[in-house]
Protein backbone atom coordinates (compact mmCIF):
# COMPACT_ATOMS: atom_id res chain seq x y z
CA UNK A 1 0.00 0.00 0.00
CA UNK A 2 1.58 3.61 -0.96
CA UNK A 3 2.43 6.04 1.90
CA UNK A 4 0.32 8.73 2.75
CA UNK A 5 2.77 11.17 1.52
CA UNK A 6 3.08 9.46 -1.81
CA UNK A 7 2.62 11.39 -5.06
CA UNK A 8 1.62 10.26 -8.64
CA UNK A 9 2.12 12.27 -11.70
CA UNK A 10 -0.76 10.40 -14.21
CA UNK A 11 -1.83 11.39 -17.54
CA UNK A 12 -5.20 12.32 -18.21
CA UNK A 13 -7.03 12.65 -21.51
CA UNK A 14 -8.77 15.45 -22.84
CA UNK A 15 -11.89 13.68 -22.55
CA UNK A 16 -11.54 12.75 -18.91
CA UNK A 17 -10.41 16.18 -18.11
CA UNK A 18 -11.12 18.75 -20.65
CA UNK A 19 -7.85 21.18 -20.32
CA UNK A 20 -8.14 24.70 -20.07
CA UNK A 21 -7.10 25.02 -23.85
CA UNK A 22 -8.21 23.00 -27.19
CA UNK A 23 -5.78 21.12 -27.67
CA UNK A 24 -5.16 17.33 -28.36
CA UNK A 25 -2.02 17.60 -26.52
CA UNK A 26 -2.10 15.55 -22.92
CA UNK A 27 -1.50 17.24 -19.96
CA UNK A 28 0.23 16.78 -17.33
CA UNK A 29 -1.32 17.59 -13.40
CA UNK A 30 0.15 16.73 -10.30
CA UNK A 31 -2.73 14.52 -8.14
CA UNK A 32 -2.69 12.74 -4.71
CA UNK A 33 -3.69 9.15 -5.24
CA UNK A 34 -7.06 7.93 -4.64
CA UNK A 35 -5.98 5.99 -1.36
CA UNK A 36 -4.04 8.92 0.43
CA UNK A 37 -7.24 11.38 -0.32
CA UNK A 38 -8.31 10.72 3.67
CA UNK A 39 -7.24 14.26 6.07
CA UNK A 40 -3.38 13.62 7.33
CA UNK A 41 -2.58 14.05 10.60
CA UNK A 42 -1.09 17.44 11.18
CA UNK A 43 1.41 17.70 13.97
CA UNK A 44 0.81 20.35 16.49
CA UNK A 45 2.90 22.08 18.54
CA UNK A 46 2.40 22.79 22.16
CA UNK A 47 3.79 25.66 24.64
CA UNK A 48 2.97 23.34 27.69
CA UNK A 49 4.62 20.52 28.98
CA UNK A 50 2.79 17.46 28.58
CA UNK A 51 2.24 15.10 30.92
CA UNK A 52 4.55 12.31 29.48
CA UNK A 53 7.56 14.27 29.44
CA UNK A 54 6.85 15.77 32.82
CA UNK A 55 7.02 12.12 34.11
CA UNK A 56 9.97 11.22 32.02
CA UNK A 57 12.13 14.44 32.30
CA UNK A 58 13.84 15.19 35.81
CA UNK A 59 13.08 19.10 36.46
CA UNK A 60 16.04 21.64 36.09
CA UNK A 61 18.28 21.56 38.54
CA UNK A 62 17.89 25.33 40.47
CA UNK A 63 20.65 28.03 39.55
CA UNK A 64 23.27 28.80 41.64
CA UNK A 65 22.84 31.57 43.70
CA UNK A 66 25.32 34.37 43.15
CA UNK A 67 28.18 34.77 45.58
CA UNK A 68 28.28 38.03 47.50
CA UNK A 69 30.26 41.04 46.57
CA UNK A 70 33.20 41.13 48.65
CA UNK A 71 32.92 44.49 50.68
CA UNK A 72 35.18 47.26 49.37
CA UNK A 73 38.53 47.79 51.56
CA UNK A 74 38.76 51.02 52.99
CA UNK A 75 41.90 52.66 50.55
CA UNK A 76 40.23 50.38 47.35
CA UNK A 77 39.91 53.99 45.31
CA UNK A 78 42.21 56.07 47.13
CA UNK A 79 45.21 57.56 45.84
CA UNK A 80 47.98 59.53 47.38
CA UNK A 81 48.22 63.07 46.76
CA UNK A 82 50.20 63.96 43.71
CA UNK A 83 52.71 65.96 46.39
CA UNK A 84 53.61 62.59 47.84
CA UNK A 85 54.03 60.61 45.08
CA UNK A 86 56.13 62.86 43.46
CA UNK A 87 58.38 63.17 46.75
CA UNK A 88 58.62 59.81 47.10
CA UNK A 89 59.68 59.49 43.49
CA UNK A 90 62.31 62.07 44.55
CA UNK A 91 63.65 60.35 47.11
CA UNK A 92 63.59 57.16 44.35
CA UNK A 93 65.69 60.01 41.80
CA UNK A 94 67.98 60.61 43.98
CA UNK A 95 68.77 57.03 45.16
CA UNK A 96 69.08 55.76 41.58
CA UNK A 97 71.70 58.60 40.77
CA UNK A 98 73.65 58.13 43.90
CA UNK A 99 73.71 54.01 42.87
CA UNK A 100 75.21 54.92 39.67
CA UNK A 101 77.51 57.60 40.95
CA UNK A 102 79.41 54.73 42.86
CA UNK A 103 79.27 52.01 40.09
CA UNK A 104 80.74 54.57 37.53
CA UNK A 105 77.44 54.68 35.11
CA UNK A 106 78.20 58.49 34.02
CA UNK A 107 77.35 59.80 30.47
CA UNK A 108 80.76 61.98 30.20
CA UNK A 109 79.97 64.15 26.94
CA UNK A 110 76.39 64.71 28.38
CA UNK A 111 78.01 65.84 31.99
CA UNK A 112 80.46 68.79 30.50
CA UNK A 113 77.78 69.88 28.64
CA UNK A 114 75.64 70.33 31.53
CA UNK A 115 78.72 71.92 33.34
CA UNK A 116 79.00 74.50 30.53
CA UNK A 117 75.78 75.20 31.23
CA UNK A 118 75.18 75.36 34.97
CA UNK A 119 78.88 76.91 35.60
CA UNK A 120 79.69 79.66 32.96
CA UNK A 121 75.70 79.81 32.05
CA UNK A 122 74.29 80.89 35.10
CA UNK A 123 78.11 83.21 36.54
CA UNK A 124 77.08 85.99 35.05
CA UNK A 125 73.35 86.25 36.83
CA UNK A 126 75.22 84.73 40.59
CA UNK A 127 77.64 87.39 40.25
CA UNK A 128 75.70 90.30 39.70
CA UNK A 129 73.35 89.02 42.50
CA UNK A 130 76.01 88.38 45.15
CA UNK A 131 77.87 91.70 44.42
CA UNK A 132 74.54 93.94 44.96
CA UNK A 133 73.91 91.76 48.04
CA UNK A 134 77.16 92.47 49.28
CA UNK A 135 76.57 96.44 48.83
CA UNK A 136 73.32 96.39 50.63
CA UNK A 137 74.83 95.07 53.39
CA UNK A 138 77.97 97.29 53.83
CA UNK A 139 75.39 100.14 54.03
CA UNK A 140 73.46 98.67 56.64
CA UNK A 141 76.36 97.44 58.76
CA UNK A 142 79.21 99.95 58.19
CA UNK A 143 76.73 103.17 58.97
CA UNK A 144 75.51 101.40 62.51
CA UNK A 145 78.95 100.27 63.14
CA UNK A 146 81.05 103.60 62.21
CA UNK A 147 78.64 105.05 65.11
CA UNK A 148 79.95 102.66 67.54
CA UNK A 149 83.16 103.25 66.85
CA UNK A 150 83.64 99.78 65.58
CA UNK A 151 84.87 100.59 62.22
CA UNK A 152 87.72 97.76 62.60
CA UNK A 153 85.24 94.94 63.05
CA UNK A 154 83.02 95.99 59.34
CA UNK A 155 84.95 93.60 57.35
CA UNK A 156 84.42 90.59 59.73
CA UNK A 157 81.24 90.90 59.98
CA UNK A 158 80.69 91.23 56.46
CA UNK A 159 82.95 88.22 55.63
CA UNK A 160 81.42 86.06 57.91
CA UNK A 161 77.89 87.07 56.84
CA UNK A 162 79.07 86.46 53.51
CA UNK A 163 80.59 82.88 53.98
CA UNK A 164 78.04 80.99 55.87
CA UNK A 165 74.84 82.51 54.96
CA UNK A 166 74.46 85.03 51.98
CA UNK A 167 76.95 83.75 49.28
CA UNK A 168 75.60 79.85 48.85
CA UNK A 169 71.65 80.83 49.84
CA UNK A 170 71.77 83.59 47.27
CA UNK A 171 73.85 81.27 44.72
CA UNK A 172 71.67 78.25 45.06
CA UNK A 173 68.26 80.76 44.61
CA UNK A 174 69.81 82.27 41.51
CA UNK A 175 70.69 78.59 39.97
CA UNK A 176 67.04 77.42 41.32
CA UNK A 177 65.51 80.20 39.01
CA UNK A 178 67.36 79.69 36.24
CA UNK A 179 68.72 76.19 35.87
CA UNK A 180 66.13 74.41 38.07
CA UNK A 181 63.81 75.42 36.08
CA UNK A 182 64.99 75.05 32.78
CA UNK A 183 65.87 71.46 33.93
CA UNK A 184 61.92 71.19 35.21
CA UNK A 185 60.96 72.28 31.33
CA UNK A 186 63.20 70.33 29.19
CA UNK A 187 62.70 66.93 31.13
CA UNK A 188 58.51 67.55 31.57
CA UNK A 189 58.48 68.14 27.55
CA UNK A 190 60.64 65.36 27.04
CA UNK A 191 57.91 63.46 28.94
CA UNK A 192 54.78 64.51 27.73
CA UNK A 193 56.42 64.15 24.23
CA UNK A 194 56.85 60.28 25.00
CA UNK A 195 60.85 61.27 24.12
CA UNK A 196 61.98 59.11 27.29
CA UNK A 197 60.41 55.97 25.68
CA UNK A 198 62.00 56.41 22.68
CA UNK A 199 65.38 56.74 24.77
CA UNK A 200 64.83 53.50 26.11
CA UNK A 201 63.89 52.15 22.91
CA UNK A 202 67.16 52.91 21.58
CA UNK A 203 68.93 51.01 24.76
CA UNK A 204 69.89 54.45 26.68
CA UNK A 205 68.82 54.60 30.09
CA UNK A 206 66.69 58.16 30.88
CA UNK A 207 68.21 58.31 34.43
CA UNK A 208 72.07 57.50 32.81
CA UNK A 209 71.37 59.82 29.95
CA UNK A 210 69.79 62.87 31.67
CA UNK A 211 69.07 62.94 35.05
CA UNK A 212 72.51 61.85 36.36
CA UNK A 213 74.77 64.54 34.33
CA UNK A 214 72.09 66.93 35.24
CA UNK A 215 72.72 66.52 39.12
CA UNK A 216 76.27 66.25 39.21
CA UNK A 217 76.78 69.20 37.08
CA UNK A 218 74.78 71.05 39.97
CA UNK A 219 77.18 69.29 42.62
CA UNK A 220 79.95 70.47 41.31
CA UNK A 221 79.01 73.87 39.67
CA UNK A 222 77.88 75.46 42.53
CA UNK A 223 80.58 75.39 44.94
CA UNK A 224 82.60 77.17 42.73
CA UNK A 225 80.07 79.94 41.84
CA UNK A 226 80.15 80.04 45.25
CA UNK A 227 84.10 80.85 46.07
CA UNK A 228 83.40 83.46 43.30
CA UNK A 229 80.52 85.03 44.50
CA UNK A 230 82.00 85.19 48.17
CA UNK A 231 84.91 86.88 46.73
CA UNK A 232 83.25 89.21 44.49
CA UNK A 233 80.67 90.39 47.26
CA UNK A 234 83.33 91.06 49.92
CA UNK A 235 84.96 92.87 47.01
CA UNK A 236 82.02 95.19 46.35
CA UNK A 237 81.69 96.07 50.32
CA UNK A 238 84.94 97.17 50.60
CA UNK A 239 84.63 99.38 47.92
CA UNK A 240 81.57 100.85 48.79
CA UNK A 241 82.48 101.39 52.52
CA UNK A 242 86.16 102.67 51.07
CA UNK A 243 84.13 105.06 48.85
CA UNK A 244 80.99 106.00 50.33
CA UNK A 245 82.00 105.58 54.48
CA UNK A 246 85.59 106.32 54.25
CA UNK A 247 86.80 103.04 55.60
CA UNK A 248 89.51 101.99 54.20
CA UNK A 249 89.84 98.81 52.19
CA UNK A 250 92.95 97.38 53.74
CA UNK A 251 91.26 97.49 56.96
CA UNK A 252 87.95 95.36 55.78
CA UNK A 253 89.96 93.04 54.16
CA UNK A 254 92.43 92.73 57.27
CA UNK A 255 89.01 92.49 59.47
CA UNK A 256 88.05 89.75 57.21
CA UNK A 257 91.32 88.11 57.21
CA UNK A 258 91.14 87.43 61.15
CA UNK A 259 87.51 86.85 61.14
CA UNK A 260 87.75 83.53 58.85
CA UNK A 261 88.51 80.77 59.98
CA UNK A 262 88.60 77.63 57.39
CA UNK A 263 85.87 75.40 58.90
CA UNK A 264 83.84 78.88 57.41
CA UNK A 265 84.67 78.26 53.95
CA UNK A 266 84.36 74.49 53.86
CA UNK A 267 80.97 74.62 55.47
CA UNK A 268 79.76 76.93 52.65
CA UNK A 269 81.08 74.36 49.76
CA UNK A 270 79.71 71.75 51.77
CA UNK A 271 76.19 73.59 51.91
CA UNK A 272 76.41 74.85 47.97
CA UNK A 273 76.93 70.85 47.35
CA UNK A 274 73.86 70.12 49.14
CA UNK A 275 71.65 72.96 47.94
CA UNK A 276 72.77 71.66 44.25
CA UNK A 277 71.83 68.23 44.80
CA UNK A 278 68.63 69.53 45.83
CA UNK A 279 67.66 71.75 42.98
CA UNK A 280 69.08 68.69 40.35
CA UNK A 281 67.16 65.92 41.93
CA UNK A 282 63.65 67.90 42.64
CA UNK A 283 63.83 69.71 39.14
CA UNK A 284 64.87 66.24 37.34
CA UNK A 285 62.07 64.39 39.99
CA UNK A 286 59.29 67.07 38.63
CA UNK A 287 60.43 67.17 35.17
CA UNK A 288 60.19 62.85 34.76
CA UNK A 289 56.47 62.83 36.71
CA UNK A 290 54.67 66.02 34.40
CA UNK A 291 51.33 64.76 32.05
CA UNK A 292 48.83 66.90 30.80
CA UNK A 293 50.55 68.66 27.61
CA UNK A 294 51.77 71.98 27.97
CA UNK A 295 49.61 72.80 30.95
CA UNK A 296 51.11 70.20 32.45
CA UNK A 297 54.90 71.28 31.45
CA UNK A 298 54.26 74.70 32.99
CA UNK A 299 52.51 73.86 35.94
CA UNK A 300 55.76 71.10 37.07
CA UNK A 301 58.15 74.11 36.53
CA UNK A 302 56.61 75.99 38.77
CA UNK A 303 56.50 73.77 41.51
CA UNK A 304 59.46 72.70 40.71
CA UNK A 305 61.48 75.87 41.39
CA UNK A 306 59.04 76.90 44.45
CA UNK A 307 59.91 73.08 45.93
CA UNK A 308 63.67 74.18 45.43
CA UNK A 309 63.84 77.08 47.15
CA UNK A 310 61.80 75.88 49.83
CA UNK A 311 64.15 72.59 49.98
CA UNK A 312 67.16 74.93 50.42
CA UNK A 313 66.24 77.03 53.31
CA UNK A 314 64.85 74.45 55.49
CA UNK A 315 68.56 72.59 54.61
CA UNK A 316 70.02 75.96 55.50
CA UNK A 317 68.49 75.65 58.91
CA UNK A 318 69.48 72.31 59.63
CA UNK A 319 73.38 72.60 58.38
CA UNK A 320 73.73 75.78 60.37
CA UNK A 321 72.40 74.44 63.00
CA UNK A 322 75.12 71.47 62.45
CA UNK A 323 78.48 73.25 61.82
CA UNK A 324 77.74 76.37 64.02
CA UNK A 325 76.60 75.23 67.23
CA UNK A 326 77.53 76.87 70.21
CA UNK A 327 79.24 80.09 71.37
CA UNK A 328 81.83 81.47 68.81
CA UNK A 329 85.10 83.83 68.61
CA UNK A 330 85.24 85.11 64.93
CA UNK A 331 83.81 88.52 66.01
CA UNK A 332 86.77 88.70 68.72
CA UNK A 333 89.56 87.93 66.49
CA UNK A 334 87.98 90.76 63.87
CA UNK A 335 87.95 93.36 66.62
CA UNK A 336 91.59 92.51 66.78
Amino acid sequence: MPSAAALLLRPTSATTHPPLHQSSRKSYFLRLHPSCRRRLPVPRLSLTPTAASNSNSSPPPPSPSPAPAAPPSLFSNWSPPRAIWRGLSALLLAGQVFHRVLTGRIHRRNLLAQLRRVGPGSAGVALLTAAFVGMAFTIQFVREFTRLGLHRSVGGVLALALARELSPVVTAVVAAGRVGSAFAAELGTMQVSEQTDTLRVLGAHPVDYLVVPRVLACVLALPVLTLISFALGLASSAFLADSVFGVSVSIILESARRALRPWDLISSLLKSQVFGAIIAVVSCAWGVTTHGGAKGVGESTTSAVVVSLVGIFVADFALSCLFFQGAGDSLKYAMG
